[in-house]
């Protein structure tokens, strides 16, 4: 009786499902690729169970037999295994490296670049690596179609200028940077580069936005294109502990042919026959002289420059992690110049709950950049001195040129201006965002960011009082600083959903940014020691100040919408709306809106079968973008002051016109794509 219950209660356990028996299964899980232990890789069995690798990759879990097991890893492509009995191996999963080559970043969110409609270029970290470049600007240069970058500066750190097709706005035609979602200017004084403080090696890629269907998303601040730059994040996996530095010598290609000494005195003798000037008694035989001062030779030197860079990284499915700390010092080709660079990025990601992920960035450099070169004019200098000129003197003392009617004009000795005078920059900056990822519902994602950053910004200018000869230099020092800041907060919605051969990826979004600045200088003449250089020394009647301060903000409202049918035609719409405090009431709000199609020829029927053809796509594109980069108030009067004999006196500083409105720019743009032979040729 006994033994007829238990076998009744027996089979009722074997045949209830839900109680099928456990059994462990446990291995090892490798990179197909070098055979090595993936660390913090995920293993997920069907019933919800889930491990993590440990430090040697491997992994044991309870699992009810005839389940399945899955294995996914960041960067990998996951893998699905059923189990029978207990099992142990090793589970090889091969690298995705095709999906991550697909996935670029656009405005807002990321897309597969086969979905792309707009005129996007991509640059690779192994792009910029093939270089030496000290900014973001200068890695773009020759590397990206339709980017022109110009270099306004010689001196290392100095200014440059991207222009993404041609010239687009009347007033500042700078693109638009986005890094890691912070929006930042690239615009420059000339002399200062305000790029040069982020660090290159921190980069991964830069998708460049160039027609007016890509850049819309971003509204009154595209009109000269946007840069997107993604920075390195962590990687779940073992901790990785990585240094990169390089050493080079820097040298000048070319010079420029000018008179030597025995060239300079047949001229100057020449000269002076015609134009009836006393010849030179030191030029009475031109042959015996030798080359003179080579003035190019005395400014141009061959410059060290060395750069290094420590990162860490790491984490696991739950949470990851990027440090980098980077330091450059490049010495310029001209005396008097140098740039040094120290700067620091941490990015964080952490999936708090299957429905919140949190991440935050930031970024902190110091930057020192010295140019006695471009703000004094040396190289002309250099051009223009005479060969007979000696660069000091038998006592030490820095040689000037004789007064000389054949010659009225005067020049001073480039390399005591190089060398004498004082001028540099110092700059600390920083900037970074904090944000949060709803997941609400499948498909349906709440994003909320807040970010910004600041800068604080010293110039020192000091020139001693020299004597020349027949000119004395007098003495006169300045100082400036400036601070600025500028934050932003938004919120967007993104919705994500395939239906058939139907995708629809559909967003909406607002944003509000503000920004402040504050500028303070003051300059003295006539100091009592070249040894002292503070402006108390200076003399106190000569003394000048100026100061200003303002500040701005904006708000927008924006929406996207990509539609994409059976991977063959693309649609994508783009609407955005820009509330600018630089304009009057009655012209506040711009409306920048694009539309553009896409038809993927090579997924029709006809092509699929032609293997060398990768990818034939068609695009057309319509959109308008806009610039409000005017100063602040420009449709009110403001006020001007002026000094008089009565005091200070004030006046209107411009006319007022509450007409003033946006500047826009409408661009149309046609586009063919090809790829073949797996992509070796596009």
């Amino acid at each position: 009786m006994l033994k007829s219950a238990f076998a009744i209660l027996m089979l009722g356990t074997v045949c209830i499902p839900g109680f099928a028996q456990e059994v462990k299964f446990s291995g090892v899980v490798r990179g197909a690729d070098d055979d090595s232990p993936l660390i913090g890789a995920t293993v997920k069995a069907s019933s919800g169970a889930v491990v993590v690798t440990d430090a040697d990759g491997a992994f044991s879990i309870n699992v009810k037999k005839d389940h399945t097991v899955t294995f996914s890893y960041i960067g990998y492509l996951p893998q699905t295994v059923k189990v029978d009995n207990g099992t142990k191996g090793d589970i090889f999963l091969k690298e995705d490296a095709e999906a991550l080559d697909e996935v670029v970043v656009v405005g807002y969110g990321t897309m597969k670049r086969s979905d792309l409609t707009g005129s996007v270029v991509s640059v690779s970290a192994d792009d910029i690596k093939k270089t030496v470049a000290t900014s973001l600007d200068q890695a773009l240069q020759g590397k990206a179609a339709g980017v022109q970058v110009t270099q306004n500066s010689g001196a290392p750190g100095g200014g440059i200028s991207v222009s993404i097709r041609g010239t687009n706005s009347l007033n500042g035609n700078e693109p638009l940077y986005v890094i890691d979602g912070v929006p930042l200017s690239g615009q420059s004084d000339g002399n200062t580069n305000a790029l040069s403080s982020i660090n290159t090696a921190d980069i991964v890629s830069m998708e460049v936005l160039k027609d007016a269907s890509a850049t819309a998303i971003y509204g009154s601040r595209a009109s000269n294109g946007v840069i997107m730059i993604t920075t390195k994040r962590g990687e779940a996996g073992k901790t990785r502990l990585s240094y990169e530095g390089y050493y080079g010598i820097q040298q000048i290609p070319e010079r420029l042919n000018v008179l030597n000494l025995r060239e300079f005195a047949i001229y100057r003798n020449h000269r002076a026959e015609v134009m009836g000037f006393g010849a030179t008694k030191e030029f009475g035989d031109p042959s015996i002289l030798g080359p003179g001062t080579d003035w190019q030779n005395e400014i141009f030197r061959t410059a060290a420059m060395h750069n290094h860079q420590v990162s860490v990284s790491g984490g696991n499915d739950w949470g990851r992690y990027a440090l980098g700390l980077g330091y450059l010092n490049q010495d310029g080709i001209a005396i008097g110049s140098d740039f040094q660079r120290l700067s620091g990025r941490i990015n964080l990601d952490t999936n708090i709950t299957k429905w919140l992920s949190i991440g935050v960035s930031a970024s902190l450099s110091r930057t020192k950049q010295t140019n006695t070169i471009d703000n004094g004019n040396i190289i002309r200098t250099a051009l223009d001195q005479h060969p007979n000129v000696p660069v000091r003197n038998p006592d030490g003392s820095y040689g000037f040129q004789a007064k000389d009617d054949n010659f009225g004009t005067f020049y001073a000795n480039p390399v005591a201006d190089a060398i004498l005078r004082e001028d540099y920059d110092r700059g600390t900056n920083f900037f970074g965002n904090i944000w949060a990822d709803f997941n609400i519902l499948n498909g349906l994602t709440l994003r909320l960011e807040y970010g910004g950053g600041f800068n604080y910004n010293n110039h020192y200018y000091y020139r001693p009082t020299y004597d020349y000869g027949f000119f004395t230099q007098d003495s006169e020092s300045s100082r400036s600083a400036s601070n600025g800041k500028n934050y932003f907060f938004k919120t967007f919605l993104t919705y994500d959903k395939q239906i058939r051969k139907h995708h629809f990826n559909l967003m909406f979004g607002h944003e509000s940014n503000g920004n402040e600045y504050e500028y303070l200088s003051g300059s003295r003449r006539n100091f009592f020691l070249n040894s002292v250089h503070e402006l108390v020394a200076g003399d106190a009647l000569t003394a000048k100040n100026n100061s200003s301060r303002g500040s701005g903000s904006m708000e927008s409202y924006f929406c996207r919408t990509n539609y994409n049918f059976d991977d063959r035609y693309l649609l994508t719409f783009t609407l955005r709306a820009d509330g600018s405090s630089n304009f009057g009431k009655a012209n506040r709000w711009g409306w920048f809106p694009s539309i553009a199609l896409g038809w993927r020829i090579s997924q029709e029927k006809f092509l699929r079968e032609i293997e060398p053809l990768n990818n034939l796509k068609l695009r057309m594109g319509w959109g308008i973008v806009g610039n409000q980069n005017i100063a602040a108030y420009a449709y009110g009067t403001s006020m001007a002051s002026s000094a008089t004999i009565w005091g200070a006196g004030f006046y209107a500083g411009n006319y007022s016109n509450d007409k003033l409105k946006w500047e826009e720019t409408k661009s149309y743009n046609v586009g063919l794509d090809l790829a073949m032979f797996n992509n070796r040729l596009e």
